[in-house]
């Protein structure tokens, strides 16, 4: 029973610094993308997906080695992240279009994907826009576990030697 409890401790510590790692440098490279094992997590800044994807809704890519026609994809245009549905894919040149746009964005290098989306959300909005919160409340969370564990530690030698 020790031996489960150390190791999920151990994994759940790991998890915990994995996580406040990723916001800590998702917070200081704000202009470029930081994956979180393999996803990368965007906000919708503009109306082009409408309504599939809407302003302020966030989403979930993930790379792939499979694109098609119809996938909606995030890719890099210059110095920003554009999300867009392929209407067109010859060897390595994709061509995209907006939802709600009527005219094709002008062909670009498959390799400028990111990844596809594979879920979105109007609720990590939050969590997004608030990645100081967030870190404050799992060290929060972690801090009262390790409070909790050390009374039940302590409960439990005070019945041992009893």
């Amino acid at each position: 029973m020790k031996i489960i409890n150390a190791i999920k401790n151990i994994f759940l510590d790991i998890v915990i610094v994995i996580l406040v790692l990723t916001i800590i440098i998702a917070t200081i490279n704000k202009n470029r993308p930081t994956p979180l094992f393999g996803y990368y997590f965007f906000t919708i800044m503009s109306g082009s997906m409408q309504p599939t994807l809407n302003i302020d809704d966030n989403i979930i890519v993930k790379h792939s080695n499979n694109y098609k026609v119809g996938d909606i994809v995030t890719f890099k245009e210059g110095n920003k992240y554009v999300t867009h549905r392929i209407v067109d894919l010859n060897d390595n040149k994709v061509i995209t279009r907006g939802d709600a746009n009527t005219t094709d964005d002008p062909p670009f290098d498959k390799n400028n994907i990111l990844g596809k989306l594979v879920f979105k959300s109007k609720y990590l909005n939050f969590l997004v826009k608030n990645r100081i919160l967030l870190i404050l409340f799992v060290i929060l969370i972690y801090l009262i576990g390790l409070v909790f564990k050390d009374d039940r530690e302590v409960k439990g030698n005070v019945k041992e030697s009893s």
